[in-house]
């Protein structure tokens, strides 16, 4: 109980610390970021960063999951083993770099500078995510917490005082956008490599490390697992750029979409950090997890059936507050990009389980199969419908995998799906969407509607009982937060 309790106090500072500085990042700076440099420059260099996304495999070939569950396991014998992992990822930058600038080559990219610095952010973060593994598997989870925002703090001072002191700095462009970002990371990687130094973390590199069986065999699934989701997450922005009459533009307009789900789908992501080691060593005590699980379900489904349901209805006010218009196409986009948020919830908890009990090859199968659906889904529709087809393809592929995951964990490790929280997850939607609806009609101020369906969100969830004040409350008092 002690730990579980110390899971849930964690869990909620990391929300707390998110809630605040994520959306200052994404809204205060990204999305401003893109209203100034105009939507299709935004949207070439949102098709070059997912672009290197996608090949973000050939940086860490699943090491950082494979060791992060390792030590979580075993933890005094595994974190010897730091600095061969390091030296191992040190030496797969090299090759990512020679991949990713080969293919831009072949494909007929032409920005190069845009090109070379995202490949640079993609190292960097790559590096701070593995030096963050050691904490989350170390159990450290309240220092965790702050990591996740430090890269974000330094990005909302330093590009912050470019972007709204112009007078001083100079007018942004996507290229000092870039310099920022790079820099930002860089001091993050060396904030969080102090960390693990001061608490006796050291890191020995031996050549020998770098060619170790021992350690990539292991590994090599969750490369695979690495390499299905970037795909599944991000190929669709490159292929848009590329294959529509109008790519960059479109481009753009499905960057404004996508960084709302982007911003949504970040609960999804911070929880599943934290459950996978912390699930890999319940599982290995052979302790029950069904609770921490479904309650984790429960706080990420009810949060996903708010925000789907907000958008749909309040789509064109949104666009017109984010982006300054009224564009149908873009508010079409909006209603249908957000939807996916339920598959990528799904996915979150469940792909979660799967890979910290050890079915990772039997994730990559589902995976595999959804990201071969949402390929072919875009290839076909992209050339007509554009942005569109990348949010229907994303919808269909991703909500197939939430449900087949879910399926599979049922099945194989007797974890219940409990089928009438989703029945509630259906109905507080549709009791909320006939909220908005009656409440479109009465004139009613945006932000007072948008406060008035989280609290009614909010007593939903309580009155159905799948969250429990009280208990968090308890919890988090315990643990002096």
């Amino acid at each position: 109980m002690k730990e579980a309790n110390r899971f849930y106090s964690s869990l909620g500072l990391l929300i707390i610390l998110n809630v605040i500085i994520k959306p200052l990042w994404i809204f205060g700076i990204d999305r401003q970021v893109q209203n100034v440099v105009g939507t299709a420059v935004y949207g070439n260099f949102f098709s070059l960063f997912n672009f290197s996304i996608v090949f973000s495999f050939l940086l860490d070939w699943g090491l950082t999951n494979y060791f992060n569950r390792q030590l979580a396991v075993n933890q005094e014998s595994f974190v010897t083993k730091a600095g061969h992992f390091l030296s191992i990822k040190l030496l797969f930058a090299l090759l990512y770099a020679f991949v990713v600038l080969s293919i831009a080559w072949l494909s007929g990219v032409t920005q190069w500078n845009l090109l070379l610095g995202v490949i640079l952010i993609q190292v960097l973060t790559s590096l701070f995510l593995f030096f963050r593994s050691i904490v989350t598997a170390r159990q450290w989870f309240n220092t965790d917490a702050w990591l996740s925002v430090v890269d974000k703090v330094l990005m909302i001072v330093l590009c912050g005082s470019v972007l709204y002191l112009p007078a001083v700095a100079g007018r942004i462009t996507i290229q000092i956008y870039l310099l920022v970002q790079i820099t930002c990371t860089a001091l993050a990687v060396a904030i969080v490599l102090t960390v693990l130094l001061r608490r006796g973390i050291h890191f020995s590199f031996t050549i020998n490390s770098l060619l170790n069986k021992q350690v990539l065999k292991p590994a090599l699934p969750f490369a695979i697992i690495v390499l299905l989701m970037s795909v599944h997450y991000r190929l669709d922005g490159f292929l848009l750029a590329r294959m529509h009459k109008n790519g960059a533009y479109e481009a753009g307009i499905y960057a404004g979409a996508y960084r709302l789900l982007d911003a949504a789908n970040m609960a999804g992501y911070l929880l599943a950090s934290f459950l996978l080691p912390y699930i890999a060593r319940q599982w290995s005590e052979g302790k029950n997890i069904d609770k921490v699980i479904l309650n984790s379900r429960h706080l990420l489904m009810v949060f996903s059936a708010a925000i789907i349901t907000t958008v749909i209805f309040l789509a064109p006010w949104i666009q017109q507050l984010l982006y300054h218009n009224n564009d149908i196409n873009a508010i079409m986009v909006l209603q249908w990009c957000l939807p996916a948020l339920a598959g990528y919830s799904l996915v979150q908890v469940y792909g979660t389980v799967m890979t910290a009990n050890g079915q990772v090859v039997q994730f990559c199968y589902i995976v595999l199969l959804c990201v071969i659906l949402n390929i072919v889904l875009n290839l076909l529709l992209i050339p007509e419908w554009g942005a569109m087809a990348c949010c229907m393809a994303a919808l269909i592929s991703q909500g197939i995998c939430g449900i087949a995951t879910m399926l599979y964990v049922q099945k194989k490790s007797g974890i219940n799906i409990h089928f009438r929280s989703l029945l509630m997850y259906i109905f507080i939607a549709a009791s909320l969407g006939g909220f908005y609806y009656w409440a479109s009609v009465t004139a009613i101020n945006k932000w007072i509607l948008i406060i008035g369906g989280g609290l009614f969100t909010v007593a939903a969830a309580i009155l159905f009982k799948l969250v429990d004040i009280r208990k968090w409350r308890n919890i988090l008092t315990q643990q002096n937060l």
